[in-house]
């Protein structure tokens, strides 16, 4: 059904739509609305009710509007349209944005201008929470504490005891002065002012400033000083080490002594804390000695005197010609064992080499003197010659070591470069009953055999008593015998002299020895004083031809006076 836009409505319907004229009149003009629309409006036909599944009927309140794109739903209440509605709302959120941005700028502009305030502020303050030794500088102006660490230091005395050491320092004695305005200038300008809103919340500690600047004017050397005096005759601290035990035939772990010597660095320490606190007085306790650094609780100690109770366990006795002469036993070895900087256990070699030496020096008899009683009972005393004991001393270290090490429990032969027929004690004979004697003060020349009989006798020449030509004395072996044999002598290089003989027998190299001379008028007497030989033993044809028949290579030959 259709109605008629010239048509006025009644009844129910009439009254709505006159309502809704009445409310879009008392409205006002709305933008982009006509008036033809507005009139049209009030002659819209009234709702009707929708029949089941008819949905082309909408609901009784709803109200339409007719524009370009056919009918529109319409809001309720008063009606604009959407651009309209859009441009009311876009004016107070452009209006919130500025208020918040003046606000912001306000508050950026107060914090820039507390900061700058603070930093101005800051330049000639210092931050809380700085302090220097016992002086809190929190906020306090840089002009008041210098004029207080002026007046701190022109003032100050402090008197140093303990430990046997004392020390009185004060400003005027010892010359200490220091540049205050440089100092609380250098502490100042550890922080920045600039910093001071993160600074505000730090600790600063300045005490090093003045402490640094204390020593550096003098009071530093002057403690050293006087330490270095003390400590002179002070006793040092010993270290713990291992020990041997003679009670318990073992090392054990001997502790640390601390000793009385100051340790100047923890003295000057003390010392600027005291200055720094204003203390008039300071009390030195043991901490201020100087410690020892190993200390007894060191576990390797322990794993040291181990190992030197593994070295002592060696047993061994050494012979010479088979007499007892040398035992190496835990107190011996003991005496060579040594504790390395790093605690490591070994031989001290200086200690080994220094007894081997000795013990050397003790039966060594090569050239030494030696004193015999002639089967004719004629006591001789003698010295030189190279027959005799002669200990190897390179062989025997490396046998000491050897057995130290392996622990070995045994008898060993000392090793000898040279060996004789006996051992009967230093300076006693060491030859055995064979042997040839030349008397060089009798010029007579006698073997004997190994029962003291004599088996050859033979007035001789020895030679010329002259500095140059002297026979040497010692004790000696035949190294040699050859008939015939030509005699060369030497002297700066030059031959002096060769001689033919028949029997020649060298006991010193192969340059002295016992030979025939036939040149010889007689034998015996003084004849050696004037008619001597160059240094051998002059003998008679027949009698030289006689020892060369019962002598042997090895025999003793003894020459003396």
């Amino acid at each position: 059904m259709s109605i008629s836009k010239k048509n006025t409505p009644k009844g129910k319907h009439a009254k709505t739509a006159s309502s809704e004229t009445g409310a879009m009149k008392g409205a006002g003009p709305v933008e982009g609305a006509s008036a033809s629309a507005a009139q049209e409006e009030t002659t819209r036909p009234a709702p009707r009710a929708a029949a089941p599944g008819d949905t082309s009927v909408l609901p009784a309140d709803t109200v339409f509007g007719e524009g370009a794109y056919g009918p529109m739903p319409a809001m309720p209440g008063n009606f604009v349209s959407s651009q309209s509605g859009a441009m009311a709302q876009a004016k107070p959120k452009r209006n919130a944005r500025k208020i918040a941005a003046i606000v912001v700028g306000a508050i950026l502009a107060v914090l820039a201008v507390v900061y700058v305030a603070g930093a101005v502020f800051f330049m000639g303050r210092f931050m809380p929470n700085t302090y220097v030794g016992g002086m809190d500088l929190s906020l306090r102006p840089i002009s008041e504490v210098e004029q207080d660490i002026d007046r701190t230091i022109s003032n100050y005395e402090l008197s140093v005891e303990g430990q046997g050491f004392t020390l009185d320092l004060s400003s005027e004695d010892t010359g200490i002065v220091v540049d205050a305005q440089a100092i609380v200038e250098s502490m100042h300008q550890d922080v920045s002012p600039w910093a001071w809103p993160i600074e505000l919340f730090k600790e600063h500690d300045e005490t090093d400033k003045l402490a640094a600047s204390y020593n550096e004017s003098g009071l530093d050397a002057l403690v050293r000083a006087a330490i270095d005096e003390f400590n002179a005759s002070a006793t040092a601290p010993v270290n713990a080490t291992i020990a041997f035990s003679e009670a318990d035939g073992a090392f054990v772990v001997q502790p640390e002594q601390p000793g009385t010597m100051l340790n100047a660095d923890y003295v000057i320490q003390s010392i600027d804390a005291a200055v720094i606190t204003v203390q008039s007085s300071l009390e030195l306790t043991e901490e201020a000695l100087i410690q020892p650094t190993v200390l007894s609780t060191e576990p390797k100690l322990q794993t040291a005197a181990d190992q030197a109770n593994t070295m002592i366990t060696a047993d061994v006795t050494l012979t010479l010609a088979g007499n007892a002469a040398a035992e190496l036993d835990a107190a011996r070895i003991s005496q060579w064992i040594t504790l390395g900087e790093d605690l490591s256990v070994s031989l001290s070699q200086e200690s080994l080499t220094a007894w081997v030496d000795e013990l050397a020096a003790q039966y060594d008899t090569v050239g030494s003197e030696r004193t015999y009683t002639r089967p004719d009972g004629k006591k001789i005393t003698v010295s030189g010659g190279s027959y005799g004991w002669k200990v190897d001393r390179d062989a025997l270290l490396a046998q000491v070591q050897e057995a130290v090490s392996a622990g070995t429990v045994a008898t060993q032969e000392i090793p000898c470069s040279s060996k004789a027929a006996v051992f009967n004690g230093k300076g006693a004979q060491d030859w055995s009953g064979r042997y040839v004697d030349i008397d060089l003060t009798e010029q007579h020349v006698r073997f004997y055999d190994e029962n003291g009989s004599i088996i050859w006798e033979s007035d001789c020449v020895s030679g010329r008593p002259d500095g140059d030509r002297d026979t040497p004395t010692g004790v000696n072996k035949l190294n040699n015998k050859q008939s015939p044999s030509t005699l060369i002598g030497y002297k700066d290089g030059k031959k002096t002299y060769e001689t033919p003989v028949s029997y020649w027998m060298p006991f010193i190299r192969n340059s002295v020895g016992l030979h025939d001379a036939t040149w010889q008028s007689s034998f015996g007497g003084d004849r050696y004083k004037t008619h001597g030989s160059h240094g051998c033993i002059n003998l008679p044809l027949s009698k030289a031809k006689e020892l060369y028949g019962l002598i042997k290579v090895g025999d003793v030959v003894i020459t003396h006076f």
